[in-house]
């Protein structure tokens, strides 16, 4: 059959594309929530998210400092009160805001950057392929803790330069998963029909190649999570971090010198850095089981 005949048919060529290896995302989505993992942490999650953005509405303002010195938790303060007199669940709570709103930020920035350079690099392949792949490693190689410094030192220490500082240093790990599906998917059979078919390659690309390279895409981009809340965390007990909306390791800084004699100002932050990494990481493989059931099966 030629070109010219396949042209008139475009509509049918669409219906009759596979669309991967998961071509049903409810049947996933029911798989990954009977996992025991995703009953347990996707609650834990999901409660810290929306205590962190919804409960500031019912606190008292974290900067307030009228209330008695080193309370500890229980009664009028569920969380305690810290040096200053503030009530400690309302920082705690506000460093959530910061600490989760970097880590998903991130997340977003990376997918974004990773879809457009390792889609692009897979797909293409040669040339293209051989420059993005450099760009990528460039990226890879920088040092994220010493260009934090030198950004903080220069630019000054914000949300903003801290988001973007994560983003540069941990996209090139997603791209990579991308390149890998791009380039597995643009040799089969379907990809090469539309291409037969007179289909534009970068509609191939967008319509076709990324949405099919998605599943191990995502679970990536879960873990990106993960990493950049750990990674801020980090950055923000060495002080590289935004004074004015403190994360939770900007408290668990503020912390040290009062950790023998309240130790609720270093236990309550670590502990949700804790349950948050650590649930995100498990959802995380539990949903590539999902996408991925032979891997469950050789577990």
């Amino acid at each position: 059959m030629t070109v010219q005949q396949l042209r008139p048919d475009r509509t049918a060529t669409i219906g009759t594309v596979p669309r991967g290896r998961n071509a049903n995302p409810d049947a996933v989505w029911r798989v990954f929530l009977r996992k025991p993992t995703a009953r347990i942490f996707l609650p834990i999650v999901i409660l810290i998210v929306l205590a962190s953005f919804v409960g500031p509405l019912f606190t008292v303002d974290p900067f307030a400092a009228n209330n008695p010195t080193f309370v500890p938790p229980g009664g009028e303060f569920a969380l305690g009160t810290d040096n200053l007199g503030r009530d400690y669940l309302a920082r705690v709570l506000m460093g959530g805001q910061v600490s989760l709103l970097v880590g998903f930020s991130v997340a977003v920035l990376c997918l974004t950057l990773a879809l457009i350079v390792g889609g692009l690099a897979g797909f293409y392949g040669g040339f293209l392929d051989t420059v993005l792949v450099k760009i990528s490693e460039f990226f890879q190689v920088i040092p994220g803790l010493i260009l934090a410094l030198v950004a903080a030192s220069l630019l000054g220490s914000n949300v903003t330069i801290i988001v973007a500082i994560l983003a540069i240093t941990m996209w090139p790990g997603v791209a990579r998963v991308v390149r890998a599906e791009a380039m597995r998917i643009s040799q089969l059979g379907y990809v090469e029909s539309q291409r037969a078919a007179g289909f534009h390659s970068l509609r191939i690309l967008w319509s076709d190649v990324l949405p099919n390279a998605m599943p191990p895409v995502m679970v990536a981009t879960t873990m990106t999570v993960a990493r950049a809340i750990l990674a801020e965390s980090g950055l923000s007990f060495l002080g590289i971090g935004d004074a004015n909306r403190p994360s939770w390791g900007a408290l668990l800084n503020q912390a040290q010198p009062y950790i023998s004699t309240a130790w609720w100002l270093a236990v309550f932050p670590g502990l949700c850095i804790f349950l948050v990494v650590l649930a995100i990481n498990l959802l995380g493989d539990a949903l590539n089981d999902a996408l991925n059931p032979s891997i469950g099966k050789v577990k």
